[in-house]
């Protein structure tokens, strides 16, 4: 189970069963949203600490934001899309990554790391879009964690 129990209680709140998984006899599963392909017992979570087994179903984020801000589109690898104009960027909390320079650490390593505690926001993708549409944003960007760890 995550670390960070009080963060991991919160969000247990806002999960939904996961789609990406395959169920095993022994209510173990094994998550195909990342590369990492965890297999995972029942009570236990993945890599990324937010998708987790109970009782044989995958639960994994949803209804939710961990960061969310408008950027400039060349702060994005697809920079060359929409030259010029702004991205709605968004994340979810957790990541299938360790990476000791991650400029994210604050969402992507929140369970991990009591210090880089970050509050959930409950937004629904509809949210996002009238956001969007509200600030002018022509693109969206699941970003600040792996967005496979979140791809439901």
């Amino acid at each position: 189970m995550p670390q960070n129990l009080a963060l991991a209680d919160v969000l247990s709140r806002r999960t939904r069963e996961g789609e990406l998984y395959e169920k095993h006899p022994d209510a173990s599963l094994t998550c195909f949203a990342c590369g990492h392909r965890c297999l995972i017992r029942p009570g236990r979570s993945g890599i990324c600490k937010v998708r987790y087994n109970e009782g044989g179903v995958l639960y994994v984020p949803h209804g939710y934001v961990g960061a969310l801000q408008v950027d400039p589109i060349e702060k994005k690898p697809f920079f060359h899309a929409v030259p010029g104009s702004q991205a709605l960027s968004f994340g979810m909390l957790g990541c299938d990554y360790h990476c000791g320079y991650c400029q994210n650490w604050f969402t992507s390593q929140s369970i991990r790391d009591p210090k880089a505690t970050a509050q959930p926001r409950d937004l629904i993708a509809a949210d996002l879009v009238a956001l969007a549409k509200r600030s002018g944003t022509p693109v969206l960007a699941s970003t600040y964690n792996e967005p496979l760890t979140t791809s439901e």
